[in-house]
């Protein structure tokens, strides 16, 4: 930040010193200008006509002025109205126009005679006399050393000012840059030494410039740490569940190649299939609440359209459970319903909830066939995705608890816990929220309360 506001001030400064130098010259030939001027005036005021002759009577004042440059030469040649000189210098480089009048404003010119910059002016006197009429001419130079001298002085002074100010301002930049990163180095040296996984929060400090950042640090450090602990306790929960069903499959197989029968039993097979059954369900099931909640971070959502997406649900359900005696109703919207949202995240979750139905909705009765109403409504600005099954349900009082991962509950214990789980997760990605009750069906009744995507919101994401 200094090096590109020294870069800055520095182009400023030869945009300035440009301007100054115009200024220094500007000046010092105004000043030894009005000399020149004074002295040509003083000069013309000498010249008459006397004895129908032009008479030259040069002043010493003219000559006094010019003193004020005691360094400098002073070169001169008068002209009469025919363009004869009549004293000075005959060489000089610049010649009297018989087109000027003498009411004409003077005229200035630079130009190098006998080595030196001469700065030179033009100026006339009109002669009305019979004998002599016309204009007489006076070309009066000096050399420029002193102007030279008074543009120099004039340059220098200013950009040492200049100069100047720009070191202070760069100092004073420099102190502001350091006290204002000085908090920030402070909060560096902090976090270095402390270790990511620590739980304590960062010292507070008085810094008024900092304490915000540093509540909003440790505000995002703590979540982290509490996502990172629920983590941990779910790879706990699925390592557990994962070797206990491993270590139940073991223990069959052991059972089965201790025995002393040259046959297998077969509700020894039957149990190790079991096991293993259980076993792929939960392995699933934690892949895909990894998918879910991975895509659900993401929050890459397009709009869907609910009833096509339900009808690919229902249709490979009722393709999986066409061996059972699974009833399957499907009650359509009378509207046309749509979300922003993760297809696959959502038919995931929608499946997850029906196979629940399927394997704990069945009465045990043989007289009664298990039946699964799958059902959409429009709600206002939300939508409801109703799946119901005629099984024993869900007491009131458990089914907040139910929500959670690897927790059974009711008389069916079977299962892996991950259902309604991964169902409530896809449901809050999608900023809704799963809700469960009593099914008209006398079973269990899983709600997905979703956002619907209007048409305001569609036409503004097609934009």
């Amino acid at each position: 930040m200094l090096t590109r506001t020294a870069l800055l001030m520095c182009t400023v400064l030869a945009i300035l010193s440009v301007g100054v130098w115009h200024y220094a010259n500007t000046s010092a030939d105004y000043s030894y200008d009005r000399l020149l001027s004074s002295a040509s005036v003083t000069m013309l005021d000498g010249i008459n006509v006397d004895k129908n002759q032009v008479h030259i009577d040069l002043p010493y004042s003219a000559f006094e002025i010019l003193q004020l440059a005691p360094e400098d030469k002073i070169y001169y040649g008068i002209y009469g109205p025919n363009g004869h000189l009549l004293s000075g210098y005959s060489d000089l480089p610049l010649e009297p126009s018989m087109t000027e009048r003498a009411a004409d404003q003077p005229r200035y010119e630079l130009h190098t005679y006998k080595g030196q910059k001469v700065r030179f002016i033009v100026r006339h006197k009109r002669l009305s006399e019979r004998s002599v009429a016309g204009n007489v001419t006076i070309i009066l130079g000096q050399t420029t050393i002193a102007r030279d001298t008074q543009m120099r002085d004039t340059l220098y002074a200013a950009l040492t000012t200049l100069m100047a100010v720009m070191a202070i301002a760069l100092l004073v930049l420099w102190l502001a840059i350091n006290r204002a990163l000085t908090p920030l180095s402070w909060l560096s040296s902090q976090l270095v030494s402390q270790s990511p996984l620590e739980n304590g929060q960062l010292p507070a400090t008085k810094i008024l410039e900092v304490a915000p950042l540093t509540q909003a640090i440790n505000n995002y450090r703590q979540q982290w740490l509490d996502a990172l602990a629920v983590m941990r306790d779910f790879i706990a929960d699925a390592s557990h569940q994962i070797r206990t069903a491993q270590a139940t499959t073991k223990a069959q197989l052991e059972i089965a190649l201790s025995s002393q029968s040259e046959k297998i039993d077969r509700s020894v097979v039957e149990a190790i299939y079991q096991d293993h059954t259980k076993l792929t369900r939960l392995t699933n099931q934690l892949l895909v609440h990894a998918t879910i909640v991975h895509r659900g971070d993401r929050q890459e959502f397009i709009p869907l359209d609910i009833p096509v997406v339900l009808q690919e649900v229902i249709t490979h359900a009722v393709r999986d459970y066409a061996h059972t005696d699974i009833e399957f109703e499907y009650v359509a919207a009378h509207e046309k319903v749509a979300i922003l949202g993760d297809e696959i995240v959502l038919k995931e979750a929608l499946r997850n909830v029906i196979d629940n139905a399927v394997a704990h909705g069945s009465t045990g009765n043989a007289a009664t066939h298990g039946l699964i109403r799958i059902s959409l409504k429009a709600s206002g600005p939300n939508c409801q995705l109703w799946v119901e099954d005629n099984g024993p349900g869900i007491p009131e009082e458990q089914r907040q608890r139910a929500l959670e991962r690897f927790v059974k509950v009711g008389s069916n214990t079977q299962g892996s816990g991950l259902g309604l789980a991964i169902a409530q997760t896809a449901a809050i990605s999608h900023h809704g929220q799963l809700m469960l009750s009593q099914s008209e069906l006398g079973g269990l009744a899983v709600c997905f309360l979703l956002p619907r995507l209007t048409e305001a919101s569609n036409a503004s994401l097609n934009s």
